[in-house]
């Protein structure tokens, strides 16, 4: 059984996917807005307006209906030797992260995470840096308690096998 993010992370990814998405919008508005003599032929405009309608509807899916999955869809868990992150709506991901990898952790919590009370706990590992989004401050701080744990766990038990050489 997975854990779940903080309730509120599918208004968070709404809100910053939504302000990612403007430039799109805006696009679409200022080539509506603009007289056809400025793009030079009467067909650019027409053109102009169906590429953008297209992909503002593709962004309009991806930022108004792909975030109701998160919540039901991302997650974490904390095993013994192993941290496994799972997330995806259309390309689902499961990263299993091996405790003895990690390097250090890290706690982000950006001005929107702010507003949702949320943060991010960053996984660093020799290879790769991976992210828990959406936890609950709280929550966040004992994710971190935790894998710190565990991993001195796993460090206090290779310096038994290292004293008995």
């Amino acid at each position: 059984m997975l854990n779940k993010l903080d309730k509120n992370i599918n208004a968070y990814h709404f809100v910053v996917r939504t302000i990612g998405s403007l430039i799109v919008y805006i696009g679409l508005i200022v080539v509506i807005i603009y007289p056809k003599g400025i793009f030079g032929s009467d067909i650019i405009k027409p053109m102009l307006i169906g590429f953008f309608s297209v992909v503002a509807l593709l962004f309009l899916i991806f930022n108004f209906v792909l975030p109701f999955f998160i919540h039901s869809l991302y997650g974490y868990r904390i095993h013994e030797s192993y941290i496994l992150v799972q997330r995806g709506v259309l390309f689902k991901t499961t990263e299993y992260i091996p405790l003895k990898r990690i390097q250090h952790i890290e706690r982000l919590q950006g001005p929107i995470q702010t507003l949702f009370k949320q943060s991010t706990v960053f996984i660093h590992t020799a290879g790769s840096r991976d992210a828990i989004v959406g936890l609950p401050q709280d929550v966040a701080n004992d994710v971190i308690h935790q894998i710190r744990e565990k991993l001195q766990e796993y460090l206090d038990s290779c310096e038994g096998k290292t004293d008995e050489s």
